[in-house]
């Protein structure tokens, strides 16, 4: 049996990925500076935003009484949050990191992780007792507690075969599950991989930021590249059974025409157009009210314009909240892709994306060929990078 490791940092990335991704909780104490929660979301915003209906909002409420809880989907009315009390209820919003950009400059702490598998940032605003109760879920997760105190029980193993309580809204662990317990205060963050059985109960009024990782289904992924390739005609050839000899007459599909056709799938697979696909699709949001990034405000700029205020002092950042996805090419092109467009980099470019990878502002000393003003100015224009307060 696995024991949740109490760190006083993050792992190494290499660590990271060795040790613990997929495989082994752990928590960090103080991991994210408590000054930085001053701009994170509050509890009043978070409680707006569940009255609008584009937004995904739920309230689990809580009966200690009968150890069951209550599922209630909004948008909510103002009038609610009167009516349920100082306890035993948790207010969870989706999808923070967009509706309110200050919050996604959590994101900076978790460069080492895969952000390009990133779903969202979920907050979850808790009074005394609040608990969504003992549950697994099928994705990676970090959660950062803001404010107030949790005490959560986490898994020393993953759980293969889940029973549930008999709860429509809610998939909460029928039996439970054995596991450690740990008070987090702001600033501690914990580590759960997928399967890995997790229970947080709210000892003082609590704000909990979750920044969780999905990855898709392998039928979803092989669905959207089927879809790519109906898109793209040139690329969808047919299947004209070569190389099938008498051992597939009549009826039979012979183990030598199987293997031809698992072949022909995966030359399909290796080519250049998957890696291509791959950043469109994982550059794509997974919610569907953020297909598209909107028209930049105040227009476009060329290259001049943009070079000029580069020049006058102005620093080029990329905001946390956009969802971008780099691959690279045998034919030594980097696919970057922003929301499923994507632009071609040459290779002997890299550097812009790691600059992109780590946040490195860009200013006008970074800009020493033409090439790159005009890739910077592309991604500019794409919102890739932004003026701060732009």
């Amino acid at each position: 049996m696995n024991k949740m490791l109490i760190l006083n940092e993050f792992p190494k990335i290499n660590e990271f990925y060795e040790k613990y991704w997929g495989k082994q909780p752990f928590a960090v104490r103080g991991a994210i500076d408590s000054d930085c929660f001053d701009e994170f979301i509050d509890g009043d915003t978070l409680a707006g935003l569940s009255l609008d209906e584009d937004i995904k909002s739920r309230l689990v409420l809580t009966n200690p009484d009968t150890n069951s809880w209550t599922c209630q989907h909004g948008p909510f009315d103002e009038s609610k949050f009167e009516t349920l009390g100082e306890s035993n209820w948790s207010l969870l919003v989706q999808n923070i990191d967009q509706y309110h950009p200050a919050t996604s400059h959590l994101l900076r702490y978790f460069n080492f992780s895969p952000r390009w598998l990133m779903d969202d940032i979920m907050v979850s605003y808790s009074a005394v007792g609040g608990s969504v109760g003992p549950h697994t879920d099928s994705y990676h997760v970090f959660l950062v507690q803001g404010k107030g105190v949790r005490r959560w029980k986490i898994g020393c193993d993953p759980i293969e075969n889940k029973e549930y309580i008999d709860n429509d809204e809610l998939l909460v662990l029928k039996d439970g599950f054995e596991g450690d317990s740990i008070e987090v205060g702001i600033g501690d963050v914990i580590y759960i991989p997928p399967n890995f059985g997790h229970c947080g109960v709210t000892l003082e009024e609590a704000m909990t930021f979750s920044v969780g990782f999905l990855g898709p289904k392998y039928s979803e992924i092989l669905s959207e590249y089927s879809h790519y390739l109906e898109q793209n005609s040139h690329l969808n050839k047919r299947y004209i059974g070569q190389d099938i000899d008498s051992k597939s007459s009549a009826f039979s599909i012979a183990p030598t025409a199987g293997k031809n056709i698992r072949e022909s799938l995966i030359e399909v697979i290796n080519g250049d157009n998957f890696s291509e696909w791959m950043a469109e699709y994982f550059s794509t949001s997974t919610h569907d009210e953020f297909e598209d990034i909107d028209e930049k405000q105040g227009g476009e700029l060329l290259e001049d314009e943009l070079l000029d205020l580069l020049q006058k002092g102005g620093v080029l950042t990329r905001p946390e909240y956009i969802k971008i996805v780099t691959t690279e090419s045998n034919n030594g092109v980097i696919n970057l892709s922003v929301y499923g467009n994507n632009l071609h980099i040459p290779l002997a470019q890299n550097k812009l994306v790691d600059w992109l990878n780590a946040a490195h502002p860009i200013s006008v000393d970074d800009i020493d060929t033409k090439k790159m003003l005009e890739l910077v100015t592309e991604l500019y224009n794409r919102e890739v990078l932004t003026f701060p307060y732009s």
